[in-house]
């Protein structure tokens, strides 16, 4: 089960427990009602097996049910007609509660895929390689779109990429989970060498370090030209 997509409470309380109604049909209405799980059976899997069930089940109710040949029989023992109606009810009822999960399948836990986080996470990769792409063949529409400045007023939505060659030193400790003293190193290497040639300069010099301050791991480098290195 995933966390964001449970099933109600409730909607698990109507599936352990209206089944379990069904199947002691047969039992709880001593009989009357035995052939009725098998009919519904029968019509909601449409199984021609089933309706052969059902068939044998509304015969033996004719016979041997409350309202049978033999309850309503003056000829036949009193003692054979209950033993009759108890049989039909045990092996109707018994036979019931084999058939209720064919019947009533337990929901199925939703696929990982459904779970909103992954699909967040799913639609933010996707948008990050959109805005990679720009970035690559159109700088100046990059530019233009802020992709990697979020520092700055924009509108598109690039999935989180950082340019680490011009956002401010505190968008790197925000966004990167750096250090201050780590992302002071960065920003003072790129200014003296110009810009940071890729992301995985950045990296290294953090490594150097020690690592960042979280341990987490950096997303692979994206080679760029100096006026724009992505993470």
């Amino acid at each position: 089960m995933s966390w964001g997509d449970r099933v109600p409470a409730a909607s698990r309380k109507r599936w352990r427990f209206g089944p379990i109604v069904w199947a002691l049909l047969p039992l709880l209405t001593w009989g009357l009602l035995a052939p009725v799980p098998f009919v519904h059976a029968a019509v909601r899997l449409r199984s021609a097996g089933l309706w052969l069930v059902a068939g044998v089940y509304v015969v033996l109710w004719l016979v041997m049910g409350p309202a049978g040949a033999l309850a309503q029989n003056p000829d036949v023992n009193e003692a054979v007609a209950g033993f009759s109606q108890l049989g039909l009810v045990i092996a109707a009822t018994a036979h019931a509660f084999l058939l209720r999960e064919r019947v009533f399948p337990p929901p199925a836990p939703p696929t990982i895929a459904s779970d909103p986080a992954v699909a967040a996470a799913l639609a933010a990769r996707q948008r990050r390689e959109q805005a990679r792409a720009i970035a690559k063949g159109d700088p100046a529409l990059a530019r233009e779109l802020s992709i990697g400045r979020p520092d700055l007023p924009r509108e598109f939505d690039d999935g989180g990429l950082v340019d680490v060659n011009h956002v401010p030193a505190p968008v790197l400790v925000d966004r990167l989970g750096l250090s201050e003293p780590e992302a002071g190193r960065v920003a003072e290497a790129r200014d003296h060498l110009g810009g940071l040639q890729q992301s995985s300069r950045a990296r290294r010099l953090c490594r150097a370090s020690g690592g960042d301050r979280r341990g987490h791991p950096r997303p692979p480098a994206v080679p760029r030209r100096r006026a724009g290195a992505l993470a």
